[in-house]
């Protein structure tokens, strides 16, 4: 009866560190998911860097369950592990698609207004990904003749040369307002901008 006793016990502490504890993903609060103005039915004009027009129409919007593999620039490295403290959480990713091609921009926020910005151009090769984080400091900046409020300016600069690498302005309020890389530009035109939600 003993043995048996035994047994019972050493298949139970078997099974039961066997048993994975589930994965619990952490919503995405209110304030962090507000972090993107976009809705869908939104229409988004911009400017390029030759002057010319582009329409781009809210296409996605969706909340998902954060893929570390996706988005793991987002998060920092832990010192001394040298692991990526990416909670499980969730995210929301809402892409922008143009009215003329398959050019989009892609934004995702999650928690803590970690941020990543894709842009994407039809027929070239160009594509980049753009990170920061929406806290700290945000200044008014005025660009084509409009000021805008609380304004986030991301950017990364080249350790050749000092100068930005990339840069862009970023507001809660009206998303996306410029964007520079390179020889290329998008700035947003507040004439032909429209939206459900503004």
């Amino acid at each position: 009866m003993k043995k048996h006793l035994i047994i019972c016990i050493a298949l139970v502490a078997l099974m039961s560190s066997c048993l994975q504890e589930p994965d619990i993903y952490r919503l995405l609060p209110d304030e962090d998911a507000a972090a993107i103005p976009y809705q869908k039915g939104d229409e988004v004009s911009f400017l390029n860097q030759d002057g010319d027009t582009i329409s781009f129409v809210v296409a996605h919007d969706t909340l998902v369950v954060y893929d570390y593999y996706d988005y793991y620039p987002l998060f920092e490295k832990d010192a001394k592990t040298s692991v990526y403290q990416a909670p499980y959480c969730y995210s929301r990713t809402v892409e922008l698609r143009s009215l003329a091609d398959n050019t989009s921009l892609e934004f995702t926020v999650t928690l803590d207004k970690r941020f990543a910005f894709s842009w994407r151009e039809s027929g070239s090769y160009f594509q980049w990904y753009f990170n920061c984080q929406l806290t700290g400091e945000t200044q008014t900046v005025t660009i084509n003749g409009t000021t805008y409020d609380n304004v986030f300016l991301c950017q990364e600069y080249d350790i050749h040369t000092g100068e930005p690498f990339y840069q862009w302005y970023y507001s809660e309020d009206v998303g996306l307002i410029s964007v520079k890389y390179g020889d290329r530009s998008l700035t947003l035109n507040t004439s032909q901008t429209s939206s459900s939600s503004r």
